[in-house]
């Protein structure tokens, strides 16, 4: 059941039954025993040499045909209408709201010339333009105005276009600007005296206008210490290391303070929930209300997605967005998850070629070939993947510091560059190499399992090939290369469900943290963060800057230590039983972190003052020793070393002096102050672990305090009161 909700999250879609009829199917003849036994590279060839299986296949196949919610001239000029009345009622929320739903809407000028002449798009943004000044938002107000002039704004407008857009650079401060666009509109109002009056005082009044401020941004996180050279999303405290049976994972590489940020990276490949294709950029994920520097910008075919700005609305047509937005409506509809929706986008995002050349490269060959300068870096036993050619590495690693340079890095977004497409497949690439040598499990894998994933690789296949997705193929090589990309996604829909990561928002009230819950917004891979072992005492907190995520430590770490994180349950929450189930069934493990070991109670199971564990005098012994109520004779239990009175005396003091930090952090969070919180409580954390060792109530409840405090610069919406 685990493994099939990251194939289908909505059982009201159509795909869950049909793929569990073929797999009954399936089971006739034992064929599907048979199938468990064939070698990965030939599964999907044999599922299409099945006659049986392939005839209702091939039926559902044959139905797909593009659903989603398209343009519609009339449904836009109701908005419009709407719009106007609502701003002239003084409503300005529902008139903005309204505005934005009638530019969404609107068709491509020139589509449909019964309903505004055609140019329902231009008026639109005209109306919504006139919102936005009255909401005070000049700058957003300005950019709807020139696209509007590009959409065909009538002539008869101009002098209107070019009085507002005087208002608009009066309220950004640029007086020069505005001075010149009244004076414009001065000369093409004519006769009309009454309204150069009004435009003379406009223009008298720039000599007293200022600047209005816009909001602040918050900073983008910047790696403590640095980052690695082949692995720049990597803070220089952390390195990767590998054994036989953690398989590769991240430890300290120098001694990690509470609070250093250890990870800053960009997805690989990352998609918004359908729930959030109103609310969030398409191709970034900022939420569009909070984004005053532009209003929603529309998608040229469908009316289901909106982007941030026309950077990002370029930036997805250019690769993704239009060989999926003719399928969306289908995408629901088949109750498929947003990871098989992801295993499409690294095929869509990527294009044809450069997926059939990932292909070649990393799923043609049953033994893997990876040969990228980051898994060169991998300490441990195996080292699988070493890079033989000395030359081979120079030339990788000096591409490597090319992207650094550029500013292009992993840390950085995936960005298409239209007029270097070149230099765009060579980055998508790179990054492959290292997800193509991520986890799938394949040979644990159950035959059924496997076959639904096939089913859903064909599913989304036959959706590229209702697009121009092949078009450039061959026709004598266009069965192999359906083959290829049908089997890309099986592979992507293996390895996303052990290595992908939910990104989120932190949705607050009035207080920053009263009331404050982290609310999913899409799903991301993420290279070097799918590294990261999983532990249910983690060392690491995660929050999100867009879809960049961010691991900060929530405790010290020294050399060698693992730098684990949580994505699963946490110790304080659940018990070790429901962990150990949650685990085993959604990622195939079994936990053996300490808290798992020690069976560690959680928070509910805690007193409301727990015992202290010390620390061993002797360094070199990692005992810890529990202190009673009464403590005489104190012995660690690993070397028998004594705590004398004063020792003691000294430690239960320090016990107490980090018990006043953590109340001192929570005032500071009771004032909304996360800066200074953050400071207190990585001090009294980094002093707890010089001289005690967990289980300890109170750390850890400053620990999830601290992860609080992070998520506040990280993705944040504040609910509006009504």
């Amino acid at each position: 059941m685990c493994s099939d909700v990251t194939l289908c999250a909505n059982n009201k879609g159509f795909f869950k039954n049909f793929a569990e009829e073929m797999v009954s199917l399936a089971e006739i003849d034992g064929w599907l025993d048979d199938f468990e036994l064939i070698e990965d590279k030939e599964k999907v060839l044999a599922v299409r040499n099945n006659q049986k299986i392939m005839e209702p296949i091939n039926e559902l196949l044959s139905r797909i045909q593009p659903l989603f919610r398209g343009k519609d001239a009339r449904v836009s000029h109701e908005k419009k209408t709407a719009a106007l009345i609502a701003l002239k009622n003084g409503d300005l929320v529902k008139s903005l709201s309204l505005a934005n739903q009638a530019v969404l809407r609107a068709p491509m000028t020139g589509t449909d010339e019964i309903i505004d002449s055609g140019i329902t798009l231009a008026l639109s943004l005209w109306v919504r333009s006139e919102v936005l000044l009255s909401l005070n938002r000049p700058k957003p107000a300005l950019e709807d105005l020139k696209l509007a002039l590009k959409e065909r704004l009538p002539a008869r407008m101009r002098a209107d276009y070019y009085w507002r857009m005087g208002h608009c650079y009066k309220g950004t401060g640029e007086t020069t600007r505005a001075k010149v666009s009244y004076e414009l509109a001065s000369r093409l109002l004519g006769d009309k005296k009454e309204a150069k009056i009004q435009l003379a005082n406009d223009i008298e009044s720039l000599k007293h206008s200022t600047q209005s401020e816009s909001p602040s941004k918050l900073k983008e996180p910047q790696l403590t210490s640095g980052a690695t050279l082949n692995l720049p999303a990597l803070s220089k405290l952390l390195k990767i290391t590998e054994d036989n049976e953690k398989g590769r994972y991240a430890v300290a590489n120098a001694p990690v303070k509470t609070g250093d940020i250890v990870l800053v990276e960009s997805p690989y490949a990352a998609c918004l929930l359908a729930d959030c294709h109103g609310s969030h950029c398409l191709h970034c994920f900022v939420r569009l209300e909070d984004f005053e520097d532009s209003a929603p910008i529309w998608c040229p075919n469908c009316s289901g997605v909106a982007f941030c700005s026309i950077q990002c609305r370029d930036a997805a047509i250019s690769t993704y967005h239009l060989y999926e937005c003719p399928f969306f409506n289908l995408f629901i509809g088949s109750g498929m998850s947003v990871l098989s929706h992801i295993a499409l986008r690294m095929v869509t995002q990527a294009g044809l070629d450069t997926s059939l050349s990932i292909h070649s490269k990393f799923l043609s060959n049953e033994v893997k070939t990876i040969q990228s300068p980051v898994l060169n870096d991998v300490e441990g036993e195996k080292k699988k993947f070493k890079i033989k050619s000395r030359k081979e590495r120079l030339n990788r690693t000096r591409k490597g510091m090319n992207i650094i340079e550029n500013k292009t890095s992993d840390t950085q977004e995936i960005e298409p560059q239209i007029k270097n497409e070149t230099s765009y497949n060579e980055k998508i690439e790179m990054a492959a190499e290292q997800i193509y040598s991520l986890l799938a499990h394949s040979r644990q894998r159950k035959g059924a399992d496997y076959l639904k994933r096939i089913i859903m690789g064909m599913f989304l296949t036959e959706c590229l090939k209702k697009t121009d997705f092949f078009k450039n193929c061959e026709k004598e090589n266009i069965t192999r290369a359906e083959i290829s990309i049908c089997e890309l996604i099986v592979r992507n829909l293996q390895l996303l469900q052990f290595n992908a990561h939910e990104i989120y928002e932190t949705v607050r009230g009035e207080h920053q943290f009263r009331g404050s819950k982290p609310v999913y917004i899409g799903v991301g891979i993420y290279p070097t963060g799918a590294l990261f072992n999983h532990e249910c005492y983690p060392a690491v907190a995660r929050y999100f800057y867009g879809k960049k995520m961010s691991y900060r430590a929530i405790r010290p770490l020294e050399p060698g230590e693992i730098a684990a994180e949580n994505y699963g349950p946490h110790f304080l929450m659940r018990t070790l039983k429901e962990r150990q189930r949650m685990l085993t069934c959604r990622y195939w493990f079994r936990c053996q972190c300490i808290a798992c070991v020690e069976d560690w109670p959680t928070l509910k199971e805690t007193e409301s003052k727990s015992p202290i564990y010390l620390r061993c005098l002797n360094k070199k012994c990692h005992g810890k020793i529990k202190v009673i109520k009464n403590p005489t004779n104190l012995k660690c239990p690993k070397c028998s070393m004594a705590f004398n009175k004063t020792s003691l005396k000294e430690c239960l003091n320090e016990v107490d002096i980090v018990l006043s930090q953590y109340e001192a952090g929570a005032k500071l969070m009771e004032q909304q102050r996360p800066q200074d919180a953050i400071e207190i409580f990585s001090k009294a954390i980094d002093c707890f672990y010089d001289f005690a060792m967990p289980p300890h109530r109170e750390t850890h409840i400053a620990q999830e305090s601290l992860r609080s405090c992070y998520a506040t610069f990280g993705n944040t919406h504040i609910l509006k009161e009504k």
